[in-house]
């Protein structure tokens, strides 16, 4: 059987851990304390559990997407346990644009892997390097529905699962023109544009359940629409 002590250098020394540490030290605003739910960072204690329940705490997984990390939790009781979350592997503000065209607003129909089916919503991408938030939302609109931002206006942040990820999105407004949209890119079948009673009709009858979509609406009733 390893020894403790090889276990924990075996710990240390292997690439997730590493990419684990070097996060907390990038993002601390992300392993930042909650009284009622603590992120253990003794490298002891993480061993000790891992050896005890085969588990792994750390960076699972990267891409140049998103980022799977576990982390090792404990709450007031002192109750230990593995918390799985996703953070996005650029800290780029990743945007959702709610497109609006001659009075109607633009939904794409789109197929989702996650899901393994279609769904409506509006246009979105993660966050681009060296691009600010204005700028990814543009580009993003070009590249799914072909069309150019005429008018744009910033309406807040969503988080639309936070179970999963904590990553806040930038929503804006946007007015555009023209679309021109590539079917088949990233799974894009086509697009639909829809009056304000007819988005409330997709939303009620559930034909519209994209998280995203349904907070970017709120952040327009409230900020654009009152």
């Amino acid at each position: 059987m390893i020894s403790f002590q090889n276990y924990k250098k075996m710990k240390i020394d292997s690439k997730g851990w590493k990419s684990y540490c070097a996060l907390t030290e990038e993002r601390p605003e992300q392993f930042r304390p909650l009284q009622d739910l603590m992120i253990e960072k003794n490298i002891d204690k993480i061993c000790s559990f891992e050896i005890e329940t085969n588990k792994t705490i750390g960076v699972i997984y990267e891409s140049k997407y998103n980022i799977l990390i576990v982390d090792l939790v404990y709450d007031r009781s002192g109750n230990y346990f593995c918390y799985e979350r996703i953070l996005p592997a650029t800290v780029a503000p990743a945007v959702v644009a709610i497109t609006y065209h001659k009075g109607s607003f633009v939904l794409l129909n789109q197929a989702r892997h996650s899901t393994r089916d279609y769904q409506y919503s509006f246009p979105r991408g993660y966050g681009e390097p060296g691009f600010s938030s204005e700028e990814n939302v543009k580009k993003e609109i070009k590249e799914e529905l072909g069309a150019e931002v005429i008018y744009s206006k910033y309406l807040g942040k969503v988080i639309a699962d936070s179970g999963l990820s904590g990553n806040r999105v930038d929503v804006h407004f946007c007015e555009i023109g023209d679309i021109n949209i590539t079917e088949g890119y990233e799974g894009i079948v086509n697009c639909i544009s829809v009056n304000r009673d007819e988005l409330n009709r997709l939303i009620s009858n559930g034909n519209i359940n994209d998280g995203f979509t349904l907070a970017a609406i709120t952040l327009y009733d409230n900020n654009i629409n009152n």
